[in-house]
C-alpha cells in the first residue's frame, strides 16, 4: 500500500478479491439455475456461498485498513459517494424494469389474462394484514437508523447509535422472516400467470436487498463497537443508511401499487363504501359520464348491442 504523494487519489495495488467474488457469484448463479431446473447442486451452491462470504469479508477488511492508515482522503471519499449514488441509481433502474412489467400487464390486461387484473383465480394477499405489518417494520427501521446517524453526528458513541442499529437490524430480520411466512401461506406460486411471476420477482428481489442491507448494518455495528467511526469520519455507515432508505422507499411503493391498488383491494374498499353503486353519481345534479355507460338506460346508441345480435 504505497500512496503517490503527488496524487489526490489512492490507487490500490493488485487484489485477488474481485476475481474470487466474480467466480463465487457465477457459481451461485449456475447453482440457482440448476435448482430451478430441479437438478440442484448443493455442493456448488455451498462452496460458492462460502467463497463469496470469505472474499467479501477480506475485501472489506482491506478497504477498512486503507482508511485507517489514512489513504482515504476527502477526494477519495467523494469518489466513494459518487460510486454509491450511481450504485443506488442502478438499483432504482433495476426495480423500475419490474414495475414497468407490472404496469404493462395491470393497466391493459390481455385476453390471455381474461381481460382482468388480478387475473381470474388469483387470490391476492390482504394489504391490511401481513404486508402492512412489514411496511410498519421498514418505516420504523428507517426512523431508528436515522436517529442513530443523528446521535453519531452529535458525538454520542455509546448509546444512541447502538440502540438505533440494533433495533434496525431486528426490524430487517423480522421483515425477512415474515415475508417467508407470507410466501408459505400464499395461494399462488411464481408459475401462476404473470401476476405470480411479477409479484415474486418484485418482492423476492426486494427481500434479497433487505438481507444485504441487514448484513451491511451488522458490519456497521461491529465497526461502531470497535471505535472505527467518528462524528466526522463515518462514510461507511452513511452509505449503509442511504441503501437502507432506498430499500424502505421501494417497499412503500411496492405495497401501495402491488398490494393495495392493483391487488384489487382498493376497488373492493371503494365498492363497499358506495354499497355496490360505484358506476353512477349519487348527486341529482351530476351530469352523466362514462361511468354511467354500464347502465343501459344511460348508455349511448353506439354502446348498445344491436337487437339482431342479441341471443
Amino acid at each position: 500500500m504505497n500512496r503517490n504523494p503527488y496524487s489526490r487519489y489512492y490507487v490500490p495495488g493488485p487484489s485477488p478479491w474481485p476475481f474470487f467474488v466474480a467466480i463465487s457469484a457465477n457459481g451461485m448463479a449456475v447453482g440457482l439455475i440448476l435448482w430451478l431446473h430441479r437438478t440442484p447442486s448443493f455442493l456448488l451452491m455451498g462452496m460458492s456461498l462460502v467463497c463469496m462470504l470469505l472474499s467479501t469479508f477480506s475485501w472489506w477488511r482491506d478497504l477498512i485498513r486503507e482508511g485507517d492508515i489514512g489513504f482515504h482522503t476527502r477526494f477519495v471519499i467523494k469518489s466513494f459517494r459518487d460510486g454509491v449514488a450511481l450504485f443506488i441509481l442502478s438499483e432504482v433502474m433495476f426495480f423500475f424494469t419490474f414495475f414497468w412489467t407490472f404496469f404493462h400487464n395491470a393497466l391493459s390486461p390481455s385476453c390471455e389474462l381474461g381481460m382482468r387484473w388480478p387475473p381470474p383465480g388469483i387470490c391476492t394477499p390482504n394489504p391490511s394484514s401481513t404486508s402492512l405489518f412489514e411496511t410498519g417494520l421498514l418505516i420504523s427501521s428507517g426512523l431508528f437508523v436515522t436517529q442513530a446517524h443523528k446521535s453519531m453526528r452529535l458525538k454520542d458513541y455509546d448509546v444512541g447509535p447502538f440502540i438505533g442499529l440494533v433495533v434496525t437490524i431486528v426490524c430487517g430480520t423480522v421483515f425477512f422472516l415474515v415475508q417467508l411466512r407470507e410466501y408459505y401461506w400464499n395461494s399462488y406460486t411464481i408459475a401462476d400467470s404473470v401476476y405470480g411471476s411479477v409479484f415474486y420477482l418484485l418482492t423476492g428481489f426486494h427481500g434479497m436487498h433487505v438481507v444485504v442491507g441487514t448484513i451491511w448494518l451488522m458490519v456497521s455495528l461491529v465497526r461502531l463497537w470497535r471505535g472505527e467511526f467518528s462524528s466526522q469520519r463515518h462514510f461507511g455507515f452513511e452509505a449503509c443508511i442511504w441503501y437502507w432508505h432506498f430499500v424502505d422507499v421501494v417497499w412503500v411503493a411496492l405495497w401501495c401499487l402491488v398490494y393495495v391498488w392493483f391487488g384489487g383491494w382498493l376497488y373492493m374498499w371503494w365498492f363497499k363504501m358506495w354499497d355496490g353503486d360505484v358506476y353512477t353519481f349519487k348527486y341529482p345534479d351530476a351530469k352523466p359520464s362514462w361511468y354511467a355507460y354500464i347502465q343501459e338506460e344511460h348508455a349511448p346508441s353506439w354502446y348498445k348491442v344491436p337487437d339482431h345480435l342479441k341471443a
